[in-house]
Order: structure tokens, then sequence, then C-alpha cells
């Protein structure tokens, strides 16, 4: 049978860096399925490209609306020919595991080609004092190992309060801290236990928590190139305009002299940015903003007013 592995957590907290972490260390041959929330894949243009193969799954979560789609691809997989060791799922960061574990245990002839070998969660210790979303906090309670991500960016205390935090949903989950994802574990590791999860005490946990359905993803787009210094005055008025109801941004931006892109991505109030390794041909940018009550009039006046052409 061909092992699956499903990679998940919450917005921002590092699964495209682990991606490709462990796309660069192994010598599998990996079937990598990429979803993400948004009419534009950014983690596919993120991930960096290696002799693997890729499907896009995109515009929807594959938790919900497009699950169809996922248990579509699987059924495709096992009619070809093999040409992959693996398949690994990354999932979008709101994302509920438990629908996407589905598609594969509980239907038979998938299960009879398929089997889970781990699912993998990657927490943000820096976020762990925040309201968790209902899918936040069944992405830890479905986890066989979580990666505690960012350590470097809080005292210990917070660090502990993540501990226990996580304990209370997932008590015999494995904890690996880790900084850039990078820890003392094993990339691909056999790990799948379904029967952890104790759905009782799990339905407990979540009453009275939010659902990721209050969020709205837009996406921006132009064919402008921009101006490095009003992309970043631009992106840092909108994290302190919005301060906590702003959960994420994704951008892919081309700035105005530069041969590479110039990749910028943002959780809450924490901001990074970075030009991509390789030199691109595509004149677009494209930031996804993700969040609750956005303003996508006044965003698209914002990355308007970066276009080196205005004034």
């Amino acid at each position: 049978m061909i092992p699956v592995q499903l990679v998940t957590g919450f917005l921002g907290a590092g699964k495209t860096t682990y991606m490709n972490r462990l796309l660069a260390a192994t010598n599998e041959r990996i079937l990598l399925i990429v979803n993400e929330l948004g009419s534009v894949n950014l983690d596919e243009q993120l991930i960096v490209q290696m002799d693997q193969e890729q499907i896009e799954l995109s515009n929807g979560c594959i938790c919900c609306s497009i699950q169809n789609d996922l248990s579509k691809t699987f059924y495709q997989l096992a009619a070809r020919d093999k040409t992959f060791d693996r398949v690994v799922i990354e999932t979008t960061g709101v994302a509920d595991p438990a629908p996407i574990i589905q598609t594969i245990y509980y239907d038979d002839y998938l299960r009879s080609r398929f089997k889970f070998t781990a699912i993998l969660t990657v927490v943000d210790a820096s976020q762990m004092d925040r309201d968790l979303f209902i899918e936040g906090i069944h992405q830890i309670a479905y986890a066989d190992m979580i990666l505690l991500n960012k350590t470097d960016l809080v005292d210990r205390a917070a660090l502990e309060r993540a501990y226990e935090r996580i304990r209370t949903i997932n008590p015999t989950v494995r904890v690996i801290e880790t900084v850039q994802t990078e820890g003392d574990y094993d990339l691909l590791e056999n790990t799948f236990q379904l029967s952890r999860v104790d759905e009782t005490v799990l339905s407990e946990l979540t009453d009275g928590h939010g659902s990721v359905a209050s969020l709205r993803a837009i996406t921006l787009t132009t064919d402008v190139p921009l101006a490095r210094d009003r992309v970043t005055r631009y992106v840092r008025e909108v994290l302190m305009h919005y301060e906590e109801d702003l959960y994420r941004l994704k951008a892919i931006v081309r700035l105005d002299g530069e041969a590479s892109k110039f990749v910028v991505q943002a959780t809450n109030q924490l901001m990074g940015a970075t030009f991509a390794n390789e030199a691109s041909d595509d004149s677009r940018s494209v930031f996804v903003w993700i969040g609750k009550e956005l303003d996508r009039d006044a965003l698209e006046r914002g990355l308007k007013a970066c276009e080196v052409n205005q004034i």
C-alpha cells in the first residue's frame, strides 16, 4: 500500500517551511497534494520545486467544499501505474483534518491501496495564547506528532502555557520544539493512530469556540511593478489596522527593478520578507489576505498606491 502523510496546522504556523525541508531531504518520489484557501494557490509557488509531482486543489478547503475532488484524485491515483513512493497532503490552514482522514480511512477501496502513516500538525508557539477556532483544536486533537514551531519568539512561560493547552486537547501526542520547523525528529515517521481521538472530549473542548467560517480570503493581483518601500508601508498599515482580526498574509511581489520575486508573509503583527531563490519572468504580484471583516476596496486602494507609476 502507498503511505500517505497529512501535514496540517493553522494559518502561518509553518507548514510550507516543513514541506520545503521534507522535499529537500528525502530521496523518495513524493506526490504532493497542495491545498490553499483563495483563488490563487501561492503555496504551489512558495514550495521549492523538486523532482516531485504536484497536484493543486485551489479555491476551497479539502475538508469541505472540494472534498469530492480529493476523493476523485485518490481514485485516479489508485487506477494508474505507480510512479511515486508516498503521498503528502498539505492542507490549507483552516482545514479540519477529520473529513480528510475519512476520505481514505472509511473508503474500503482506497483503504486497500493507501494507508495513513502520520498526521503531523505544525503549531505556532507565539499564537497559542489566542482563542482557537474549532478547526485549530481539531488539528491538534488528531495529530500524531506536533511541531511546536517558532519557539524562538516566546519565553519559557509562554512555551509552558502552549504545552499545557496542547496536552489538554491531546494528552498523548508527541511534541517537538522547533525553529523554522527544525528539531529532533524524523521527517517521515509512522505514527498514525486514529483511535487516540475521544470524540466526546473533543466536542466538550470545542464548545463555545468559533469556526473559521467567519474568516474571509481576499486575493488581489496587479501586473504593474511595485515599489518596495510602499509595499512594506502598505503591509504594516494593514497589520496595524486589523490587529487580531487579520490572521494571515501571503504575497508574491514583483518589485520594480528586481529579477526575483519578493515573498512577504505575515501572521498578526509578525511580518517577514525575502527574495525568492530564482528569477521569474512573471510580471504579476499576488496578495492573499485572510481575516475577519476585511474591506476589499480599502485593500485594493492600498495595493494600487504601491504601483511605481502612482504619484
